[in-house]
């Protein structure tokens, strides 16, 4: 039978496989999901960028929320919520900036470009935590509550799809 292997079934099983090069990570993408990717990353700079430039609205994003509290979590000093989201949109922006236009070679030549691909893949996994959070508790996100159970469990297959090929294969070791 031709789709017998889960792997081949399930499309967020695998697709990503990693190298080194020295100092230097190398991710094969399989091809149709850059376009994944970027769509991740553009959502999440849009997000971003309509809440800069509403400074004086109130916080109403859960997605924005969690990620504003989530990097004071891990600061030592205090930070403003423009200077977090401001720094998330520079990673995006990074990251799109590096992402394939085609083919699906991404080349990481240094640990702080690693950092920054993983940050900003994290980044767009909290998002989706807290969208998916949202939606548990009959919340509504940007006036839309969850259509069905089918549509979460989408959005968490590619939180768990973008962590596991992304965010976990760039975490420093203990080499």
């Amino acid at each position: 039978m031709l789709f017998s292997d889960p792997g081949t079934t399930d499309p967020y099983a695998g697709a990503v496989t990693w190298d080194r090069a020295g100092e230097a990570r190398i991710a094969v993408l399989y091809p149709p999901y850059v376009p994944l990717l970027r769509t991740h990353l553009n959502g999440l700079r849009a997000l971003v960028d309509r809440r800069l430039s509403e400074p004086s609205a109130l916080m109403a994003d859960p997605r924005l929320e969690l990620l504003v509290e989530r990097m004071r979590e891990t600061s030592s000093e205090p930070q403003l919520e423009p200077q977090v989201l401001a720094d998330v949109r520079t990673r995006l922006d990074w990251a799109l900036s590096v992402l394939p236009e085609q083919g699906g070679v991404l080349e990481l030549h240094t640990p702080m470009h690693q950092w920054w691909w993983g940050r900003a893949l994290l980044d767009v996994c909290t998002a989706i935590t807290a969208l998916l959070g949202a939606w548990l508790r009959g919340e509504a996100v940007d006036g839309q509550h969850c259509p069905d159970d089918a549509t979460w469990w989408m959005w968490m297959a590619q939180m768990r799809w973008l962590d596991a090929q992304f965010v976990e294969p760039l975490k420093p070791r203990g080499e």
